[in-house]
């Protein structure tokens, strides 16, 4: 199992989470400061779970965030074993 972990292309899987998680972080924050904005001249007030679309940004970005985390451990997993795998094949040809 832990192979078929290592062809998978975690640098791709890295950059869409990232990606994810600074438009999400960007709408959970444009979505805040455009809402209290309104409820500021409304005499009203807001919260940064006031809307179902601000609790699904913030849920996304968490989501993606650990899924962020995650890829760019197995992308420096894989990149470290593919290191040591050469260092083991050149070893092997310099003792013969």
């Amino acid at each position: 199992m832990m192979d078929s972990m290592k062809k998978l292309p975690w640098g791709i899987f890295a950059g869409i989470c990232g990606i994810v998680v600074f438009f999400s972080t960007v709408g959970v924050i444009a979505a805040f400061i455009i809402l209290s904005a309104i409820a500021g001249a409304t005499s009203d007030g807001t919260t940064l779970f006031a809307t179902w679309y601000q609790k699904t940004l913030f849920a996304a970005d968490i989501i993606f965030g650990v899924g962020l985390i995650l890829s760019v451990s197995m992308f420096v997993i894989k990149k470290l074993d593919k290191k040591r795998e050469r260092e083991e094949l050149t070893n092997e040809v310099q003792s013969v």
